[in-house]
């Protein structure tokens, strides 16, 4: 008897371990698919996992002028964000203007007159991509 209790705490005992076991993973890359998006008179490439928050974003549409502040949800790592616009916006005849890359991202692209400022950053469960369109 004493060997089926001892046999059965030992059993307990492994699979308790082997359940609490944590193993960290690292994220698998994300392959950014090119998504064109028409907001007003302006076109520009977002990536395709990324989802546009309507009730987030501002939209001014009058008179022949359009301006917007859009944001956008979705997963990826700001560096390789920055890396899909820098290769992805060209492609539609934006230029980049300027970048300021750390803890957030901050890219200009401009085309004929008008001008994209996009911010990319760490929410807490999602990446956003907050964008302004102007001229």
């Amino acid at each position: 008897m004493k060997r089926i209790l001892i046999l059965i705490s030992f059993i307990v005992f492994l699979t308790s371990c082997a359940s609490n076991e944590i193993v960290i993973q690292p994220n698998a890359p994300i392959n950014f698919i090119a998504k064109t998006e028409r907001k007003g008179d302006y076109t520009f490439i977002i990536p395709s996992n990324f989802q546009f928050l309507e009730s987030e974003s501002l939209i001014f549409e009058g008179n022949g002028v359009y301006r917007a502040y859009l944001i956008y949800k979705g997963e990826g790592y700001i560096q390789d964000l920055v890396n899909f616009f820098d290769r992805e916006m060209p492609k539609n005849g934006w230029t980049k203007f300027s970048a300021l890359i750390g803890r957030d991202a901050l890219l200009s692209y401009k085309k004929d007159n008008q001008l994209i400022v996009i911010k990319i950053q760490y929410g807490l469960t999602n990446t956003y991509i907050k964008m302004i369109l102007t001229r």
